[in-house]
């Protein structure tokens, strides 16, 4: 399974709500970003402890939460 999103002006995202129900991804989750080398794809998992803090979150550099963002505000 894969889908095709863009990424925005601040680097965000966007996952659609009905993306994040088929994934079974909510607000608060933590997901993991992996480039591929050989292409512009970007690998987005779950990440199986989603008990980490924001500071352990920054310190992994490709972990990221998932957080709620105004696009009206764009």
């Amino acid at each position: 399974m894969s889908y095709r999103v863009k990424i925005g002006r601040h680097n965000e995202v966007e996952l659609p709500d009905t993306l994040c129900q088929e994934l079974g991804v909510k607000i608060g989750d933590i997901m993991v970003f992996e480039a591929s080398p050989d292409s512009q794809a970007l690998t987005i998992t779950k990440h199986n402890d989603q008990t980490l803090t924001d500071d352990q979150i920054a310190a992994a550099r490709n972990l990221s939460r998932i957080i709620p963002y105004p696009l009206e505000h764009e």
